[in-house]
Protein backbone atom coordinates (compact mmCIF):
# COMPACT_ATOMS: atom_id res chain seq x y z
CA UNK A 1 0.00 0.00 0.00
CA UNK A 2 1.41 3.38 -1.03
CA UNK A 3 1.11 6.59 0.99
CA UNK A 4 -1.68 9.01 0.24
CA UNK A 5 -1.18 12.69 -0.50
CA UNK A 6 -1.55 13.56 3.18
CA UNK A 7 1.34 11.21 3.98
CA UNK A 8 3.62 12.40 1.24
CA UNK A 9 5.41 15.34 2.83
CA UNK A 10 8.09 13.42 4.79
CA UNK A 11 9.13 11.41 1.70
CA UNK A 12 9.01 14.50 -0.46
CA UNK A 13 11.22 16.52 1.86
CA UNK A 14 13.62 13.59 2.03
CA UNK A 15 13.84 13.42 -1.76
CA UNK A 16 14.26 17.18 -2.08
CA UNK A 17 17.10 17.27 0.46
CA UNK A 18 18.74 14.06 -0.70
CA UNK A 19 18.86 14.55 -4.49
CA UNK A 20 20.60 17.62 -5.85
CA UNK A 21 22.17 18.54 -9.14
CA UNK A 22 25.91 18.02 -8.85
CA UNK A 23 27.94 21.11 -9.64
CA UNK A 24 30.62 18.91 -11.17
CA UNK A 25 28.73 16.90 -13.79
CA UNK A 26 25.45 17.05 -15.62
CA UNK A 27 25.41 13.27 -15.67
CA UNK A 28 25.43 12.83 -11.86
CA UNK A 29 23.01 13.50 -9.06
CA UNK A 30 24.09 13.73 -5.45
CA UNK A 31 22.39 11.79 -2.62
CA UNK A 32 23.03 12.48 1.06
CA UNK A 33 22.76 9.45 3.32
CA UNK A 34 21.75 9.51 7.00
CA UNK A 35 25.29 10.42 8.11
CA UNK A 36 25.47 13.35 5.71
CA UNK A 37 27.85 11.43 3.45
CA UNK A 38 27.52 12.03 -0.33
CA UNK A 39 26.42 9.14 -2.56
CA UNK A 40 26.84 9.56 -6.32
CA UNK A 41 23.95 8.59 -8.66
CA UNK A 42 24.97 8.09 -12.30
CA UNK A 43 22.55 9.28 -15.05
CA UNK A 44 24.80 8.55 -18.03
CA UNK A 45 22.53 5.72 -19.26
CA UNK A 46 19.29 7.72 -18.88
CA UNK A 47 17.21 8.34 -22.05
CA UNK A 48 16.73 11.99 -22.96
CA UNK A 49 13.15 11.97 -21.75
CA UNK A 50 14.36 10.71 -18.36
CA UNK A 51 16.89 13.51 -18.03
CA UNK A 52 14.22 16.06 -18.93
CA UNK A 53 11.90 14.52 -16.33
CA UNK A 54 14.56 14.77 -13.63
CA UNK A 55 15.16 18.40 -14.52
CA UNK A 56 11.46 19.31 -14.27
CA UNK A 57 10.55 17.02 -11.35
CA UNK A 58 11.53 19.41 -8.52
CA UNK A 59 9.09 22.00 -9.88
CA UNK A 60 6.07 19.70 -9.73
CA UNK A 61 3.41 19.81 -7.02
CA UNK A 62 3.73 17.23 -4.26
CA UNK A 63 0.69 15.24 -5.33
CA UNK A 64 2.04 15.09 -8.89
CA UNK A 65 5.38 13.82 -7.69
CA UNK A 66 3.78 11.10 -5.60
CA UNK A 67 1.43 10.03 -8.36
CA UNK A 68 4.36 9.53 -10.74
CA UNK A 69 6.41 7.63 -8.15
CA UNK A 70 3.47 5.37 -7.34
CA UNK A 71 2.78 4.74 -11.01
CA UNK A 72 6.43 3.80 -11.60
CA UNK A 73 6.53 1.50 -8.60
CA UNK A 74 3.37 -0.32 -9.68
CA UNK A 75 5.17 -1.22 -12.88
CA UNK A 76 8.24 -2.66 -11.14
CA UNK A 77 8.80 -6.34 -10.39
CA UNK A 78 9.14 -7.60 -6.81
CA UNK A 79 12.89 -7.88 -7.28
CA UNK A 80 13.07 -4.28 -8.55
CA UNK A 81 10.98 -3.06 -5.58
CA UNK A 82 13.46 -4.67 -3.19
CA UNK A 83 16.26 -2.84 -4.97
CA UNK A 84 14.31 0.42 -4.62
CA UNK A 85 13.82 -0.24 -0.92
CA UNK A 86 17.55 -0.82 -0.47
CA UNK A 87 18.32 2.41 -2.31
CA UNK A 88 15.75 4.50 -0.42
CA UNK A 89 16.54 3.24 3.12
CA UNK A 90 19.85 5.11 3.59
CA UNK A 91 18.27 8.29 2.22
CA UNK A 92 15.45 8.12 4.79
CA UNK A 93 17.76 7.59 7.77
CA UNK A 94 18.19 10.70 9.85
CA UNK A 95 21.32 11.03 11.98
CA UNK A 96 19.89 13.49 14.48
CA UNK A 97 23.14 13.65 16.45
CA UNK A 98 25.00 14.96 13.40
CA UNK A 99 22.24 17.42 12.51
CA UNK A 100 21.76 18.91 15.99
CA UNK A 101 23.81 21.79 17.39
CA UNK A 102 26.83 20.43 19.25
CA UNK A 103 25.60 21.64 22.66
CA UNK A 104 22.33 19.71 22.30
CA UNK A 105 24.06 16.61 20.90
CA UNK A 106 26.45 16.60 23.87
CA UNK A 107 23.55 16.94 26.30
CA UNK A 108 21.79 13.91 24.78
CA UNK A 109 24.98 11.84 24.80
CA UNK A 110 25.63 12.77 28.43
CA UNK A 111 22.84 10.39 29.50
CA UNK A 112 24.75 7.38 28.15
CA UNK A 113 26.99 5.18 30.30
CA UNK A 114 30.74 4.90 29.58
CA UNK A 115 30.51 1.52 27.86
CA UNK A 116 27.81 2.74 25.46
CA UNK A 117 29.80 5.88 24.68
CA UNK A 118 32.74 3.72 23.67
CA UNK A 119 30.52 1.57 21.46
CA UNK A 120 28.82 4.43 19.60
CA UNK A 121 32.18 5.85 18.57
CA UNK A 122 32.04 3.08 15.97
CA UNK A 123 28.73 4.23 14.44
CA UNK A 124 30.31 6.68 11.99
CA UNK A 125 33.19 9.07 11.51
CA UNK A 126 30.83 11.94 12.32
CA UNK A 127 29.89 10.47 15.70
CA UNK A 128 33.53 9.75 16.47
CA UNK A 129 34.39 13.37 15.68
CA UNK A 130 31.58 14.67 17.91
CA UNK A 131 32.57 12.42 20.81
CA UNK A 132 36.22 13.40 20.59
CA UNK A 133 35.38 17.08 20.50
CA UNK A 134 33.09 16.59 23.53
CA UNK A 135 35.76 14.78 25.60
CA UNK A 136 36.08 17.63 28.11
CA UNK A 137 32.29 17.72 28.53
CA UNK A 138 31.16 14.08 28.50
CA UNK A 139 34.09 12.14 29.92
CA UNK A 140 35.11 14.88 32.30
CA UNK A 141 31.59 14.97 33.75
CA UNK A 142 31.52 11.20 34.25
CA UNK A 143 34.99 11.16 35.80
CA UNK A 144 34.16 14.00 38.19
CA UNK A 145 30.84 12.38 39.15
CA UNK A 146 32.62 9.15 40.07
CA UNK A 147 35.28 11.07 41.97
CA UNK A 148 32.64 12.98 43.95
CA UNK A 149 31.05 9.76 45.25
CA UNK A 150 34.08 7.57 45.93
CA UNK A 151 37.33 8.16 47.77
CA UNK A 152 38.94 5.45 45.63
CA UNK A 153 37.95 7.21 42.42
CA UNK A 154 38.93 10.59 43.84
CA UNK A 155 42.48 9.59 44.74
CA UNK A 156 43.12 7.30 41.79
CA UNK A 157 41.47 9.73 39.33
CA UNK A 158 43.74 12.55 40.46
CA UNK A 159 46.70 10.23 40.17
CA UNK A 160 45.74 9.17 36.63
CA UNK A 161 45.29 12.76 35.47
CA UNK A 162 48.61 13.73 37.00
CA UNK A 163 50.45 10.93 35.20
CA UNK A 164 48.81 11.76 31.86
CA UNK A 165 49.53 15.48 32.23
CA UNK A 166 53.16 14.83 33.10
CA UNK A 167 53.42 12.66 29.99
CA UNK A 168 52.06 15.45 27.80
CA UNK A 169 48.94 13.46 26.91
CA UNK A 170 46.29 15.70 25.31
CA UNK A 171 44.01 13.77 22.92
CA UNK A 172 40.85 12.45 24.62
CA UNK A 173 42.47 13.23 27.97
CA UNK A 174 39.41 12.68 30.16
CA UNK A 175 38.29 9.53 28.37
CA UNK A 176 41.79 8.12 28.82
CA UNK A 177 41.88 9.22 32.47
CA UNK A 178 38.49 7.58 33.07
CA UNK A 179 39.65 4.35 31.45
CA UNK A 180 42.90 4.27 33.42
CA UNK A 181 41.13 5.09 36.70
CA UNK A 182 38.56 2.37 36.15
CA UNK A 183 41.35 -0.13 35.52
CA UNK A 184 43.17 1.17 38.60
CA UNK A 185 40.06 0.62 40.77
CA UNK A 186 39.59 -2.90 39.42
CA UNK A 187 43.24 -3.72 40.08
CA UNK A 188 42.91 -2.37 43.63
CA UNK A 189 39.90 -4.63 44.26
CA UNK A 190 41.81 -7.63 42.90
CA UNK A 191 44.80 -6.82 45.12
CA UNK A 192 42.55 -6.78 48.18
CA UNK A 193 40.98 -10.09 47.21
CA UNK A 194 44.30 -11.82 46.55
CA UNK A 195 46.40 -10.11 49.21
CA UNK A 196 48.77 -8.46 46.71
CA UNK A 197 50.47 -5.61 48.56
CA UNK A 198 53.60 -3.71 49.37
CA UNK A 199 54.79 -3.63 53.00
CA UNK A 200 56.74 -1.11 54.99
CA UNK A 201 57.26 -0.60 58.72
CA UNK A 202 58.97 1.48 61.34
CA UNK A 203 60.30 0.58 64.79
CA UNK A 204 58.68 3.04 67.17
CA UNK A 205 60.84 2.55 70.30
CA UNK A 206 57.71 2.86 72.41
CA UNK A 207 57.74 -0.44 74.35
CA UNK A 208 54.57 -1.55 72.54
CA UNK A 209 51.89 0.37 70.63
CA UNK A 210 48.41 -0.15 72.00
CA UNK A 211 46.31 2.04 69.71
CA UNK A 212 46.39 3.99 66.46
CA UNK A 213 44.36 5.93 63.95
CA UNK A 214 45.41 7.29 60.56
CA UNK A 215 44.36 9.50 57.66
CA UNK A 216 45.97 10.27 54.29
CA UNK A 217 48.82 12.30 55.81
CA UNK A 218 49.57 10.87 59.25
CA UNK A 219 49.37 8.02 61.74
CA UNK A 220 48.66 8.80 65.41
CA UNK A 221 49.69 6.19 67.97
CA UNK A 222 49.41 5.67 71.73
CA UNK A 223 51.92 3.49 73.50
CA UNK A 224 53.19 1.88 76.66
CA UNK A 225 55.77 4.66 77.19
CA UNK A 226 52.86 7.01 78.13
CA UNK A 227 53.22 9.02 74.88
CA UNK A 228 51.14 9.95 71.87
CA UNK A 229 53.18 10.15 68.67
CA UNK A 230 52.36 11.45 65.20
CA UNK A 231 54.05 9.85 62.18
CA UNK A 232 54.26 10.90 58.54
CA UNK A 233 52.21 8.44 56.49
CA UNK A 234 54.51 8.55 53.46
CA UNK A 235 57.91 8.36 55.14
CA UNK A 236 56.93 6.89 58.54
CA UNK A 237 59.14 9.54 60.17
CA UNK A 238 58.06 10.73 63.61
CA UNK A 239 56.69 14.29 63.47
CA UNK A 240 55.42 15.08 66.98
CA UNK A 241 55.27 13.67 70.49
CA UNK A 242 52.66 14.54 73.14
CA UNK A 243 53.48 13.92 76.81
CA UNK A 244 50.95 14.21 79.62
CA UNK A 245 49.61 10.80 80.66
CA UNK A 246 51.14 9.02 83.64
CA UNK A 247 50.36 5.54 82.32
CA UNK A 248 50.11 3.61 79.05
CA UNK A 249 47.98 5.26 76.34
CA UNK A 250 45.41 2.55 75.64
CA UNK A 251 42.98 4.28 73.27
CA UNK A 252 42.67 7.42 71.18
CA UNK A 253 40.74 9.15 68.42
CA UNK A 254 41.45 12.37 66.51
CA UNK A 255 39.76 14.83 64.16
CA UNK A 256 40.98 18.03 62.48
CA UNK A 257 41.31 19.91 65.78
CA UNK A 258 41.90 17.52 68.65
CA UNK A 259 43.07 14.16 69.90
CA UNK A 260 41.21 12.50 72.78
CA UNK A 261 43.09 9.73 74.59
CA UNK A 262 42.47 7.32 77.44
CA UNK A 263 45.10 5.78 79.68
CA UNK A 264 45.88 3.23 82.35
CA UNK A 265 46.23 6.29 84.65
CA UNK A 266 42.38 6.35 84.62
CA UNK A 267 42.20 9.77 82.88
CA UNK A 268 40.96 11.04 79.55
CA UNK A 269 42.91 13.94 78.00
CA UNK A 270 41.72 16.24 75.22
CA UNK A 271 44.72 17.61 73.26
CA UNK A 272 45.12 20.37 70.70
CA UNK A 273 46.28 18.35 67.68
CA UNK A 274 48.41 21.21 66.32
CA UNK A 275 50.19 22.36 69.47
CA UNK A 276 50.09 19.21 71.60
CA UNK A 277 48.74 21.19 74.56
CA UNK A 278 46.30 19.39 76.91
CA UNK A 279 42.96 21.25 76.85
CA UNK A 280 40.91 19.12 79.25
CA UNK A 281 41.55 16.27 81.64
CA UNK A 282 38.54 14.08 82.63
CA UNK A 283 38.93 12.04 85.81
CA UNK A 284 35.57 10.32 86.36
CA UNK A 285 36.81 6.75 85.84
CA UNK A 286 38.48 4.97 88.75
CA UNK A 287 40.54 2.49 86.71
CA UNK A 288 42.17 2.21 83.26
CA UNK A 289 40.25 3.83 80.39
CA UNK A 290 40.19 1.04 77.83
CA UNK A 291 38.35 2.58 74.90
CA UNK A 292 36.58 5.75 73.74
CA UNK A 293 34.62 7.15 70.83
CA UNK A 294 33.48 10.70 70.02
CA UNK A 295 31.62 12.76 67.44
CA UNK A 296 30.79 16.47 67.27
CA UNK A 297 28.40 16.44 70.23
CA UNK A 298 29.17 13.38 72.35
CA UNK A 299 32.06 11.44 73.90
CA UNK A 300 31.63 7.90 75.26
CA UNK A 301 34.33 6.22 77.37
CA UNK A 302 34.60 2.80 78.99
CA UNK A 303 36.86 1.39 81.65
CA UNK A 304 38.20 -1.47 83.66
CA UNK A 305 35.95 -0.09 86.43
CA UNK A 306 32.97 -1.72 84.55
CA UNK A 307 31.46 1.70 83.72
CA UNK A 308 30.49 3.46 80.51
CA UNK A 309 30.35 7.25 80.79
CA UNK A 310 28.58 9.46 78.25
CA UNK A 311 29.77 13.06 77.93
CA UNK A 312 28.06 15.95 76.17
CA UNK A 313 30.39 18.22 74.18
CA UNK A 314 29.18 21.82 74.12
CA UNK A 315 31.34 24.80 73.13
CA UNK A 316 34.49 22.84 73.95
CA UNK A 317 33.18 21.79 77.38
CA UNK A 318 32.80 18.14 78.39
CA UNK A 319 29.81 17.59 80.67
CA UNK A 320 29.03 14.19 82.16
CA UNK A 321 25.62 13.25 80.78
CA UNK A 322 25.09 9.64 81.83
CA UNK A 323 26.71 6.62 83.44
CA UNK A 324 25.77 3.19 82.11
CA UNK A 325 26.02 0.28 84.53
CA UNK A 326 25.31 -3.38 83.90
CA UNK A 327 28.48 -5.11 82.78
CA UNK A 328 29.98 -7.43 85.38
CA UNK A 329 33.61 -7.11 84.24
CA UNK A 330 35.87 -4.61 82.52
CA UNK A 331 34.24 -2.88 79.54
CA UNK A 332 36.84 -3.35 76.84
CA UNK A 333 35.30 -1.48 73.91
CA UNK A 334 32.48 0.93 73.14
CA UNK A 335 31.07 2.36 69.90
CA UNK A 336 27.99 4.46 69.17
CA UNK A 337 25.88 6.38 66.69
CA UNK A 338 22.68 8.40 67.07
CA UNK A 339 20.66 5.25 67.81
CA UNK A 340 22.78 2.81 69.79
CA UNK A 341 25.71 2.63 72.15
CA UNK A 342 27.29 -0.82 71.76
CA UNK A 343 29.70 -2.18 74.38
CA UNK A 344 31.58 -5.43 74.96
CA UNK A 345 33.06 -6.78 78.16
CA UNK A 346 35.14 -9.43 79.81
CA UNK A 347 31.81 -10.77 81.12
CA UNK A 348 31.32 -12.39 77.64
CA UNK A 349 28.40 -10.14 76.66
CA UNK A 350 27.67 -7.41 74.15
CA UNK A 351 25.16 -4.83 75.29
CA UNK A 352 23.05 -2.38 73.31
CA UNK A 353 21.97 0.87 74.94
CA UNK A 354 19.77 3.74 73.77
CA UNK A 355 22.19 6.55 72.91
CA UNK A 356 19.91 9.34 74.09
CA UNK A 357 18.35 7.84 77.23
CA UNK A 358 20.99 5.28 78.28
CA UNK A 359 18.31 2.59 78.55
CA UNK A 360 19.63 -0.99 78.29
CA UNK A 361 17.99 -2.51 75.18
CA UNK A 362 19.57 -5.91 74.57
CA UNK A 363 22.25 -8.33 75.69
CA UNK A 364 23.97 -10.57 73.13
CA UNK A 365 25.57 -13.83 74.27
CA UNK A 366 27.55 -16.39 72.30
CA UNK A 367 31.26 -16.07 73.00
CA UNK A 368 32.76 -18.64 75.35
CA UNK A 369 35.22 -16.22 76.96
CA UNK A 370 35.62 -12.47 77.44
CA UNK A 371 35.13 -10.16 74.44
CA UNK A 372 38.19 -8.05 73.65
CA UNK A 373 37.01 -6.01 70.64
CA UNK A 374 34.13 -5.12 68.38
CA UNK A 375 33.02 -2.76 65.66
CA UNK A 376 29.47 -1.54 65.11
CA UNK A 377 28.68 -0.58 61.50
CA UNK A 378 25.29 -0.33 59.80
CA UNK A 379 23.09 -3.25 60.82
CA UNK A 380 25.94 -5.42 62.06
CA UNK A 381 28.43 -5.93 64.88
CA UNK A 382 31.62 -7.94 64.49
CA UNK A 383 33.28 -9.04 67.74
CA UNK A 384 36.51 -10.82 68.70
CA UNK A 385 37.16 -12.77 71.87
CA UNK A 386 39.60 -14.66 74.06
CA UNK A 387 37.88 -17.79 72.71
CA UNK A 388 39.87 -17.10 69.45
CA UNK A 389 36.64 -16.61 67.46
CA UNK A 390 35.08 -13.75 65.56
CA UNK A 391 31.31 -13.44 65.45
CA UNK A 392 29.04 -11.44 63.14
CA UNK A 393 25.84 -10.25 64.80
CA UNK A 394 22.66 -8.92 63.20
CA UNK A 395 21.36 -5.98 65.22
CA UNK A 396 17.74 -6.19 63.98
CA UNK A 397 17.62 -9.94 64.69
CA UNK A 398 19.64 -9.63 67.93
CA UNK A 399 21.56 -12.81 67.14
CA UNK A 400 24.83 -14.19 65.82
CA UNK A 401 24.62 -14.96 62.10
CA UNK A 402 28.14 -16.30 61.51
CA UNK A 403 31.18 -17.46 63.46
CA UNK A 404 34.69 -17.20 61.99
CA UNK A 405 37.47 -19.48 63.20
CA UNK A 406 41.15 -19.55 62.34
CA UNK A 407 43.05 -17.46 64.86
CA UNK A 408 45.09 -19.48 67.37
CA UNK A 409 44.87 -17.02 70.27
CA UNK A 410 42.87 -14.08 71.62
CA UNK A 411 41.40 -11.81 68.91
CA UNK A 412 42.44 -8.38 70.14
CA UNK A 413 41.23 -6.05 67.35
CA UNK A 414 38.77 -6.05 64.44
CA UNK A 415 37.54 -3.63 61.77
CA UNK A 416 35.17 -4.26 58.87
CA UNK A 417 33.18 -2.73 56.04
CA UNK A 418 30.67 -4.16 53.58
CA UNK A 419 33.41 -6.09 51.76
CA UNK A 420 36.05 -7.33 54.22
CA UNK A 421 36.77 -8.00 57.88
CA UNK A 422 40.31 -7.41 59.16
CA UNK A 423 41.28 -8.95 62.52
CA UNK A 424 44.45 -8.96 64.61
CA UNK A 425 45.36 -11.51 67.25
CA UNK A 426 47.77 -12.45 70.00
CA UNK A 427 48.92 -15.20 67.60
CA UNK A 428 50.95 -12.37 65.92
CA UNK A 429 48.88 -12.52 62.72
CA UNK A 430 46.37 -10.38 60.84
CA UNK A 431 43.62 -12.18 58.96
CA UNK A 432 41.44 -10.82 56.15
CA UNK A 433 37.98 -12.31 55.63
CA UNK A 434 35.18 -11.78 53.13
CA UNK A 435 32.36 -10.11 55.04
CA UNK A 436 29.47 -11.49 53.00
CA UNK A 437 30.43 -15.17 53.36
CA UNK A 438 32.93 -15.26 56.22
CA UNK A 439 35.49 -16.88 53.90
CA UNK A 440 39.09 -16.52 55.06
CA UNK A 441 40.97 -14.80 52.20
CA UNK A 442 44.55 -14.69 53.49
CA UNK A 443 46.79 -14.13 56.52
CA UNK A 444 49.30 -11.29 56.85
CA UNK A 445 52.46 -12.34 58.66
CA UNK A 446 55.05 -9.78 59.71
CA UNK A 447 54.59 -8.88 63.34
CA UNK A 448 56.70 -10.85 65.79
CA UNK A 449 54.49 -10.33 68.82
CA UNK A 450 50.87 -9.69 69.77
CA UNK A 451 48.87 -7.52 67.35
CA UNK A 452 47.15 -4.79 69.36
CA UNK A 453 45.42 -2.66 66.71
CA UNK A 454 44.38 -2.70 63.04
CA UNK A 455 42.78 0.08 61.01
CA UNK A 456 42.15 0.14 57.27
CA UNK A 457 40.78 2.27 54.45
CA UNK A 458 40.25 1.65 50.72
CA UNK A 459 43.98 1.36 50.07
CA UNK A 460 45.82 -0.04 53.05
CA UNK A 461 45.86 -1.68 56.46
CA UNK A 462 47.89 -0.10 59.27
CA UNK A 463 48.68 -2.24 62.31
CA UNK A 464 50.56 -1.96 65.60
CA UNK A 465 51.91 -4.55 67.97
CA UNK A 466 53.69 -5.38 71.17
CA UNK A 467 56.75 -5.84 68.92
CA UNK A 468 56.93 -2.01 68.74
CA UNK A 469 56.33 -1.89 64.98
CA UNK A 470 53.91 0.17 62.94
CA UNK A 471 53.31 -1.79 59.73
CA UNK A 472 51.62 -0.49 56.57
CA UNK A 473 50.18 -3.12 54.21
CA UNK A 474 49.50 -1.16 50.99
CA UNK A 475 47.25 -2.62 48.27
CA UNK A 476 47.47 0.43 45.97
CA UNK A 477 48.38 -0.68 42.41
CA UNK A 478 51.78 0.27 41.03
CA UNK A 479 51.72 3.16 38.57
CA UNK A 480 52.94 0.83 35.83
CA UNK A 481 49.54 -0.90 35.91
CA UNK A 482 47.96 2.42 34.91
CA UNK A 483 49.93 2.83 31.70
Amino acid sequence: MFPSDSESEPMDSAVDSAVERSPHSADNYRQLDGDGEQLQLSTSNFPAVGLQLLKEFPEWENNQKMSLVQALMLRLSHKDLLAVQAAVSPILRRDFISLLPSEIAEKILSYLDPRTLCLIEQVSRTWLRILRSADSVLWRRMLEEKMSHSKKWLQLGRRAQGILNEGGYRESLYKTAYSHTERFVMTLARNWELGLRNERFVESRSNGIYCLQFDDEKIVTGSRDHKIKIWDMRTLAQLKEFIGHEGSVLCLQFDDHKIISGSSDATVIVWDINTGQPLHRLRDHSQSVLHLKFNDTRLVTCSKDKKIIVWTITQDHYIKENELLGHRAAVNVVEFDDQYIVSASGDRTIRLWDTNTGEALAELRGHDRGIACLQYYGQYIVSGSSDTKLKIWSIPRRECVRTLTGHQSLVRCVRFNEKVIVSGSYDNSIRVWKFETGEHLYTLQGHTNRVFRVQFDDFKIVSSSQDDQIRVWDFTPDEKSLL
